[in-house]
């Protein structure tokens, strides 16, 4: 079955608290490795909640090799294999910061001014899956901060099918649901009493729960042996706690990403 794309991961990945480091169900090892580089450009939200929109540049950077092993801009460095039906992966990547200023191509967004800078984190993703006959797939991840561990940490859990299957073209949907723990929810929706003086955002606690849904279409393009055309046209949409924080300012934005491949 086709798997979420590396401009869907990467995508999401722009957006969300944490990066994706494999697709929700993982593919088999190839039996030989390969090599694929490629640029592209994605418009993604400020930051999730966000009414403003960006451009970004996509870089695509990702090794496999025929063992499972993995390193790339992509997935993180990691490892991933499939018996039978039954698919599964580790990887360590980045969960990416959020900055309460506007610094052009990086997180961060003037409308946070003064709640202050969610820090970096080395990344622990734990994934496993498993595809149906037809190439259906479900699947769940678990992403775990291994610093600045005041982050907290989600899970997903999600679906994706083929809807085209041919040599030049495939396309495929996604749909997934993300649960933040409680330190998760907070980091990225609650507002403290000191970041309300900062900010003049109300004090707002949060709960664990469902923090958000993604939906989307993705298509692969093969021009050649080589080269391809990825594209990705999705939303994300805030629930719970997260939708009704202060600092949600649209709850539902737009996911889209094309980048240009080649692979070798």
């Amino acid at each position: 079955m086709p798997r979420l794309s590396a401009a869907a991961i990467l995508l999401i990945s722009a957006i969300a608290p944490a990066v994706h480091a494999e697709a929700l169900v993982a593919d088999a090892p190839a039996g030989k490795s390969t090599m694929t580089v490629g640029l592209g450009a994605a418009v993604v939200p400020e930051y999730l909640g966000s009414d403003e929109v960006r451009a970004l540049p996509v870089i695509v950077l990702d090794y496999q090799h025929a063992s499972g092993f993995f390193a790339s801009t992509v997935n993180g460095i990691g490892y991933k294999n499939k018996v039978g039906p039954v698919a599964f992966s580790a990887a360590l990547g980045v969960a990416p910061s959020r900055s309460d200023r506007d610094h052009g191509l990086y997180k961060g967004s003037d409308a946070l001014k003064g709640m202050g800078e969610i820090k970096a984190s080395a990344l622990g993703v734990f994934g496993v899956g498993y595809e149906f006959d037809g190439g259906i797939g479900v699947g769940m991840r678990a992403m775990v901060a291994l610093s600045n561990r005041e982050r907290g940490n989600s899970y997903e859990f999600g679906a994706q099918a083929p809807l085209l299957k041919g040599e030049a073209n495939q396309v495929g949907m996604f749909v997934s649901a993300t649960y933040s723990d409680k330190k998760n929810m907070q980091a990225f929706y609650g507002v403290t009493a000191a970041q309300s003086l900062a900010s003049g955002y109300k004090r707002y606690d949060t709960k664990a729960g469902i923090s958000r849904v993604n939906v989307g279409v993705n298509w692969n393009h093969k021009l050649n042996k080589h080269w391809s055309v990825n594209s990705t046209a999705g939303v994300v949409s805030l629930l719970g706690d997260a939708a009704d924080s202060p600092i949600a300012k649209r709850k539902t934005a737009p996911m889209l990403a094309v980048t240009v491949n080649y692979a070798f």
